[in-house]
């Protein structure tokens, strides 16, 4: 038993230490910095600066100098509107260091502490695409996403692609882990009555029928056939998200050769690529069908963690040979 127990700790030591090609965390490190940094730049375009960062005495929505327990970030700084702009600015700006990876696990950890200063000062601004992605750039914070695809890795290797060198990969198995937490948790939490079959599945009709957050008209749901196929959806998602977690087993499954025959079965079918292909379609289509911020695009930029390197690798050659071939056809 202790010899058996000493072996799967020995097991579990290696799979954290692992090392692989910064590719993947490098792509997660560009797309979300780009989202966040977008993000961040709307605020300013549509004028709310002010409302969101500053205090109510100088005309924002923060009670924050009211309070009892004023937020640490205004017992250091003045409440003043030239504050509440330059927090804004020091955000913005250090998203755009980690898209484009300059000093990025120092500019990760300045985000991390402005974006918490931020939440303190107007809590209600906070979403829950905000909560991941500051869980994302804790581990930002103590990886090596820029040894690729980087200004880091431009000055430090003379190439934007860096040196060849490997990084560990624990915390992109990290990641995968949160999204699959997040899945599931997302389908627990879902209780309203809406959600399930004496509530008829209408979470997602009375979604899309509200012009806050609808991106078009979908009064049309309202008729057969159509409120089937949001029942379906509604019912779908559900499935979806709490049975989410059977990707990690049949990843565990690929990994160790171990499982049953009907688990070995599923991985000979890959049917863990199925999961993760059916998350992408579903935030792509939330994408297009509702206002929900880069809560959609958010969650597709942290995908490449499913993707091991060397797989994006061989996929990236199958996409240069395939579109040789049809510029070939062409002439």
């Amino acid at each position: 038993m202790i010899a058996r127990l000493a072996r799967a700790w020995t097991d579990w030591e290696a799979f954290w230490d692992e090392r692989e090609d910064p590719l993947s965390l490098a792509l997660v490190r560009i797309l979300l910095g780009a989202c966040w940094f977008l993000d961040f730049l709307h605020i300013w375009r549509l004028n709310l600066v002010l409302p969101l960062f500053a205090v109510g005495e100088v005309g924002g929505f923060s009670d924050a100098l009211m309070r009892d327990d004023t937020p640490w970030f205004y017992e250091i700084f003045p409440g003043t509107v030239l504050t509440a702009q330059v927090l804004h600015m020091v955000l913005t700006l250090s998203a755009l260091c980690i898209c484009v990876g300059f000093a990025t696990r120092t500019s990760a950890a300045i985000l991390l502490v402005g974006w918490a200063a931020f939440v303190d000062i107007n809590s209600y601004a906070d979403r829950g695409i905000d909560t991941l992605s500051r869980i994302t750039l804790i581990v930002l914070v103590f990886s090596q996403s820029s040894r690729m695809l980087s200004l880091d890795a431009l000055i430090r290797t003379g190439s934007f692609w860096g040196d060849g060198s490997t990084i560990p990969a624990w915390p992109r198995r990290v990641l995968i882990l949160q999204i699959v937490v997040m899945y599931f948790c997302a389908g627990t939490s879902k209780i309203g009555i809406t959600w399930w079959p004496m509530g008829h599945f209408a979470a997602l009709y009375f979604a899309l029928q509200d012009p806050a957050v609808a991106a078009w008209d979908f009064s049309y749901l309202r008729h057969q056939p159509f409120f089937f196929f949001s029942q379906f959806g509604t019912a779908v998602t559900m499935l979806y998200q709490w049975t989410y977690p059977v990707v990690l087993l049949l990843m565990w499954a690929r990994r160790t050769g171990q499982g049953g025959a009907w688990l070995q079965w599923a991985v000979r079918r890959r049917l863990e690529w199925v999961c993760i292909a059916i998350g992408g379609l579903f935030h792509a289509i939330l994408a297009i069908t509702m206002n929900l911020g880069i809560f959609p695009w958010a969650m597709l930029a942290l995908y490449p963690v499913w993707f091991h390197p060397d797989e994006l690798r061989w996929l990236g050659a199958r996409l240069r040979l395939a579109a040789v071939a049809l510029a070939t056809d062409r002439r």
